[in-house]
This record gives structure tokens, sequence and C-alpha cells, in this order.
């Protein structure tokens, strides 16, 4: 007898006879694909792929019928019940453990009828009196349910929805930080600022807004150790003392070492920073951005440990600063910081972002097209990069901040690239320059606003004076001379000399 069959007999006899399961498991292999089917490939790694924290997951469908019923009974007599833990008595005294959990069984009874607006009130109720007994843990994750179910609610307002979800979100910081959980503090710092812009079709960052999320990011990094805090547009460092006369650029040793002990060391808080970076750039506000990054690679750094992950948020802080249009600064902090770890220095975001910041050092149009180009040899570095900083890499500029380009601008480089030499150029056209040289300033002022792209379309546009050019060149040239010396203007001296006559 052999082994599988010994296998076979001793699984019988302990687990009963298994003939039908073995008959169902043969019965279960797969069937050839039928003609014209498709078969599904294997999954496969697609690599970082950005998640937006917009994307929710549906919500299932709760109870109907006489089990709806039940359950709401069920739900609203936990709701009575924890109402009357809290009541004081004549020899009792509020239960507020009693009522948290009660509050939380009728949250979930109402979850599951999806009766959504009782769940929300019966989760801050929960997580309230989970407060009073020590429970931040439990109580934070009940705020930040609370504040995702009114995020969802289509009833409420759109004020409604930021404020009141933005305090819950700060309840559930403030719980986080009490446990001694700064990360997830800080994480829930950032969504509470996040939701200011929840719904908001504007394409422009309010002053609140920008302030709670750079208060958010300073919850990650203090001020101190964030190597861009010089870029932060509102609001000062908590760790500062403005009266000592320190800055976030040049702290005291003992704001430097409370600093280090504040700062998020946990795993993955860079993510949530980055998520701000990413939405700080589609709305143009690259300083903000910057100020981010640095937070980004403060946390990446920590620990001495270099990460591939550390190498492109090295190349997003190059890609930030020539956006601003620095690319003296881009190279110093290349220089200074991005190069002092040895593994940056051998890694393809470190080509890219060398050969960009001197493309736009350089003001080569040329250069800077073929650095960043998806078919060279950058392809890679920039394939790795999120979409809005790909983009972003497209709308660099040789001269002054990143902006998007235009088919007008496209057409003009083409122009200029198909212009003649100045020694080839004809007579007409070095007298068109002299007229431009005498333009009113008004003139001038309003060719400057006209735009690059427009030049190869003005250069083909009739000015209304051919019709005069053509008659002059039909003048006979001799006929004017001999009409000219025919003139008398009377008193023409000719034996007067130049010598003679004094000109003072």
């Amino acid at each position: 007898m052999s082994y599988k069959q010994n296998a076979a007999s001793n699984r019988d006899a302990l687990f009963g006879n298994s003939g039908n399961s073995s008959k169902a498991k043969k019965s279960s292999k797969a069937k050839p694909a039928a003609q014209g089917a498709t078969t599904k490939n294997p999954k496969t790694s697609m690599g970082y792929q950005y998640r937006s924290k917009e994307k929710k997951t549906p919500v299932k469908p709760g109870l109907v019928g006489e089990e709806k019923a039940a359950k709401l009974k069920e739900a609203k007599a936990l709701q009575d019940k924890a109402k009357k833990c809290l009541q004081k008595g004549l020899f009792s005294k509020p239960d507020p453990l009693s009522a948290s959990t009660y509050f939380k069984r009728a949250a979930d009874d109402f979850q599951k009828c999806g009766e959504f607006r009782l769940e929300r009130f019966n989760r801050m109720n929960s997580a309230d009196c989970q407060l009073q007994v020590g429970a931040y843990a439990t109580a934070a994750l009940e705020y930040t349910r609370a504040a995702e179910l009114i995020a969802d609610d289509p009833n409420e307002t759109l004020e409604t929805k930021q404020h009141v979800s933005r305090d819950l979100h700060l309840k559930s910081a403030e719980a986080w930080r009490t446990a001694n959980e700064r990360a997830k503090a800080a994480a829930s710092q950032v969504k509470a600022a996040l939701t200011l812009i929840d719904g908001d079709e504007s394409r422009a960052l309010s002053g609140d807004v920008l302030m709670a999320i750079e208060e958010a990011i300073e919850a990650h990094v203090p001020d101190p150790l964030n190597p861009y805090s010089r870029y932060r547009q509102t609001g000062s460092s908590v760790f500062i003392n403005a009266a000592s006369g320190e800055t976030a650029q040049n702290p005291s040793m003992e704001t430097l070492e409370l600093a280090k002990q504040q700062i998020v060391t946990e795993a993955y808080a860079h993510e949530s920073v980055q998520e701000v970076v990413y939405l700080l750039v589609s709305y143009n506000e690259y300083a903000s951005a910057l100020y981010c990054a640095g937070a980004a690679t403060a946390l990446l750094s920590e620990g001495g440990v270099a990460t591939l992950s550390l190498s492109r948020a090295f190349l997003a802080e190059t890609i930030l600063t020539l956006a601003m249009g620095d690319p003296i600064a881009a190279e110093e902090n290349f220089l200074q910081r991005h190069v002092q770890k040895s593994s940056y220095l051998t890694s393809r975001e470190c080509k890219f972002a060398e050969e960009l910041f001197r493309a736009v050092k350089s003001r080569d149009d040329e250069q800077l097209d073929e650095v960043r180009s998806s078919k060279g040899t950058n392809r890679a570095a920039i394939g790795n990069l999120h979409e809005c900083l790909r983009v972003l890499v497209g709308m660099i500029q040789t001269n002054g901040s990143a902006r998007k380009a235009t088919s007008k601008d496209s057409s003009s480089k083409k122009a200029e690239r198909k212009r003649t030499p100045k020694d080839k150029q004809s007579p007409k056209h070095d007298s068109s320059k002299k007229s431009e040289r005498k333009q009113t300033p008004k003139d001038s002022d309003t060719s400057s606003n006209i735009a690059s792209g427009d030049w190869a379309e003005l250069s083909s546009a009739k000015t209304g004076y051919e019709k005069e050019a053509q008659d002059g060149d039909a003048i006979d040239e001799n006929a004017l001379q001999d009409e000219l010396d025919a003139l008398d203007f009377g008193n023409d001296d000719s034996s007067v000399d130049d010598d003679s006559v004094d000109l003072r």
C-alpha cells in the first residue's frame, strides 16, 4: 500500500469517509474553456499606483422588512438603556462605561439597518463616554467613523459637512495624541484639514485651509527639523519662541532637542504627507508643497536609512524648486543635502535631477526638452513619479515659474528653429527691425504682453502699407534728383567759406 493510500485511510479513520469529498474535488477541477471564451490573465504587479482619498467603498444595503423592524427596535432599546445609564439617581451615579457600550451596540445595529444618521449620533455619544473612562483609542475610532458618516450625508449642507467633520477629526486627533499615538494623531489632523475643501469646486485654496494644512504638516515634522521651513506661508511654528529671537532656521539647542522628541517615527507616516504634496501641486501652491516635501524627506531620512522612496522624495524637491523658478536653490540643496546620501548618487533620480536643473540654469530649451523627453534616458525616473509631478515636469520653463505650455508656444519654438541666419536676412527685415526700435512706450508695453507664439502669426500678417510701398518703388529717382537740383532757395552764395562762419 502506497503512502497516499495510508494517509487516506488514516484520514478516513479519524474524520469519517471522505469518498464523497474526493469525488467533489475531482468534479471541481477546472474544465477546459469553451470556444470563444476569454481566459483571464493572472494578476501582475503594476508598481506604485496613486489611490485618491476621494475613492470610497460602496455602501452595502441594509436590512429590509421584518428583520429591519426588529433590529431597529433592538437598537432603540439599547439607546434607551445608554441614556438611563447616564442619569443620576438617589442611590446611583452616571455610568459612562456601560453607556458607551450600549451606544456602540446601538450604532452597530443602526448601521445594519442603513440608518446612518442615527448611527452617527450614537457614535458621537459613545466616543464622548469613552473619553470619560480613558478609552482614548476607541473614542478616536468612533469620532473618525462619525466624521465619515456626516461627510456622506446628502441631507446636510456643504458648510455643515466641512465644519462638523473637521471638528470630529480634530477630536479624534486629540484622543490619539492623549493615547501617545503621534502618527495617528497627525494623520487625523491632515484629514481635518482636507475636509475644508471636500466638495469645494474652487481652484484656489483659502488662507484658513492653507493654515490648517501646514499645521497638520508640523504635527508630523516640527519646523526646526524641516529643511524647507522658510517656505511656510501661514502661521509660525509652535516650537519657536519669538521673544527669544530664535527662528526655525536657527533654533536653540533646547528647541532642537524638543523637536527631535516630537517627530513622528512610525512607519509609513510619510504617505499622508505626500498626499498633501500632490494636493498642493494640483492647486499650484508650489511654496507650500515644497514645505510639505521637506517634511516628507525628513521623515524618510529619520534613522539614517536611505530607500528608493527617499530618492524619489529628493527628486520631488528639485522639481518643486525649479517650478518656483529658482535653479540656484535647486542646485544648492542638491549639493548640500541630496548627494550626501551615497545611495542617491547611483540612482536614476539623481541623474535626472542634475540634468534638469542644469538645463534650466543654462536656459537651454532644447536640452530641457531632451532631458524630460518620455523617450530619452530619463524615462524610467519620470515614469516612477506621481502623475501630478510628471505634469509639473512638463510645465517647467527656463525662465520664470512653471506654467502650462500652449499650442502657440510650441509653434513659436518651431518657427524660431526655422529662422534664417542674420547674414541671410533681407534688407526689408532690417528695416522692420529699425521700425520696431522706434516704438512708443505704449506700443512696447502692448508688444510685451503678446505671447511668444504670436510672432509666427504676426510675421505673415499684412500691415496695410503694402500699396504705399509699391508706389514708392515706382518713383523715378533720377527725375526726383533733377527736380531737387533745379530748386532755387535764394542767397545761395557759394563763395562763403565754412571756416569764416562763427557758429557761436
